[in-house]
């Protein structure tokens, strides 16, 4: 593979470029939705430890799930989603369940596009090397996390998080 082939590999599929003023509308579909993976923009972990902890990225934006963009060279999105948890945290994961298809209208109504959200126990974790993806990593009980999540959808979150839960639970 080339430089320029390699380095075309590890773009976003599909980037989405800060708007300001566009509000997007997200609706949860379940996880028996199957959006084509052509249309899938992104995929996160609700990663949990051992003892129930939440494996988060501490990105700019704040304590996160690992997770983010489908880039070309990803084969399915749960292929994103563990190279975005390696990448942010440096943590391998066990068998991913889907808990939910979140469905964006953020390319407008005629172009619909999708997230997935995991949920998985962690297997290990791997010495912080450091990077451009994430600060480091840190564990926090889930209220503890919700309680500290600045994203714009904490609903959501509590959301994700909880049927994150419930399904590794149920397994």
């Amino acid at each position: 593979m080339t430089d320029t082939t390699a380095q075309e590999a590890h773009q976003d599929r599909r980037p989405t470029p800060r708007r300001a003023g566009a509000g997007t509308r997200l609706t949860c579909l379940g996880p028996s939705a199957e959006p084509a993976f052509a249309a899938v923009t992104s995929a996160a972990v609700v990663a949990v430890t051992e003892d129930g902890a939440l494996l988060l990225a501490d990105l700019a934006r704040g304590v996160d799930l690992p997770g983010g963009h489908v880039q070309r060279g990803d084969a399915s999105p749960e292929r994103t989603a563990r190279r975005e948890t390696w990448e942010e945290v440096r943590a391998e994961l066990a068998g991913l369940v889907l808990v939910e298809v979140v469905e964006s209208d953020y390319f407008g109504p005629d172009d619909l596009t999708y997230m997935l959200i995991y949920a998985a126990r962690l297997l290990s974790l791997q010495p912080w090397t450091g990077g451009h993806e994430s600060a480091g990593r840190v564990t926090l009980a889930p209220a503890d996390f919700l309680a500290r999540y600045q994203g714009t959808h904490p609903d959501l979150m509590r959301h994700l998080v909880t049927s994150a839960l419930a399904a590794l639970a149920a397994r």
